[in-house]
């Protein structure tokens, strides 16, 4: 292995050190059939779940799961289109402003919305832009749309081709600019990016499946905030990687997976841990709680970290990773 530049290893460094957990799962949500992606501000106090079966968006309250609202639903969405909007991937830019990637046949957009507080008369949200991406001719497997931590920029990655796999747009306030693929890691076209998130220094951190790889290998990659210079590749043998979140405060990386390539089955919320292996840098995954077909996952705190997918049925699963002997309540 190549030698890892500095700033790369403080990144890594991040990464949760390998250590014996204990871990709480409870299910806070099963009556949502078209569940699919998750979104949380930085407060972590609320909880959004996108329904792709019925083109709306839920707020929860993760701890209080019976205090529930409709945040979007079809007629928010559509706003206007001749063509059902279905909503994709979402993001928190703050706590009340959604960043929501849309399909309508195949044109593809990104719409922000100011949602109107819980207590209100009428909370009806305001569909505050709506960013034309293109219309995508391939498939689509790993759409998904993140903010970094300090809100400065978000990105929307894996958009099917012909359009670029990675987009980055600066965020004044709560206003969206230009969507370009300046400043976004070069995406070449043998790969095959299956998740994204930002890193608690605001790096870009890229789960890709590269060409040559071991099946149900995938590379994990962190990159400079301008894109251009990758600092760290790693190995992570886990098959089917969906969704990929850190947690602010404790620089921990997770992961919703199907499993690891060494065993089988696993599927569920994985951690991704630092390790040496013969003096190498080296990435260990670590089997978390399972659940079938994960689809996204989402860090509400250190003691809170959602996790949405299931079969026939799917649900939200509230996590607490806790050390053994530690009785905190997340």
């Amino acid at each position: 292995m190549r030698r890892i530049p500095l700033p790369a290893l403080f990144v890594a460094a991040s990464l949760a050190a390998a250590t014996a957990r204990a871990e709480t799962a409870v299910t806070v949500v099963d009556d949502i059939p078209g569940a699919c992606r998750l979104a949380a501000p930085a407060t972590g106090q609320t909880l959004y779940v996108v329904d792709d079966t019925a083109r709306s968006v839920t707020a929860i309250d993760p701890f209080a799961p019976a205090k529930r609202r409709r945040a979007l639903g079809p007629a928010d969405l559509d706003a206007g289109s001749q063509e059902p909007v279905r909503p994709t991937a979402i993001a928190c830019i703050d706590s009340t402003t959604l960043a929501v990637v849309c399909r309508a046949g195949a044109e593809w957009s990104l719409r922000s919305f100011r949602l109107a507080p819980s207590q209100a008369d009428s909370p009806a949200p305001v569909l505050l832009q709506s960013l034309a991406l293109g219309a995508g001719t391939g498939e689509a497997d790993a759409v998904d749309v993140f903010v970094s931590d300090t809100r400065d920029w978000l990105a929307v990655v894996g958009l099917p081709g012909p359009l670029p796999r990675v987009l980055r747009s600066p965020i004044a306030g709560t206003r969206l600019g230009g969507l370009s693929s300046r400043l976004c890691p070069p995406a070449p076209s043998p790969d095959r990016l299956v998740a994204a998130t930002c890193s608690p220094v605001d790096e870009w951190v890229m789960f890709v499946h590269r060409a040559g790889l071991p099946p149900g290998h995938t590379s994990l990659e962190f990159h400079a905030n301008s894109g251009r210079q990758r600092l760290l590749q790693l190995d992570v043998g886990l098959d089917g990687i969906r969704d990929a979140a850190y947690c602010r405060s404790t620089g921990t990386l997770w992961v919703a997976a199907s499993g690891s390539a060494q065993s089988a089955g696993g599927a569920g919320l994985w951690r991704i841990d630092a390790a040496l292996e013969g003096g190498r840098q080296t990435a260990a995954a670590v089997a978390v709680t399972p659940l079938e077909n994960p689809l996204s996952v989402a860090c509400l705190s250190e003691r809170a970290i959602a996790l949405v997918g299931g079969g026939e049925r799917r649900r939200v699963l509230l996590v607490n990773p806790t050390t053994p002997g530690d009785t905190t309540a997340p």
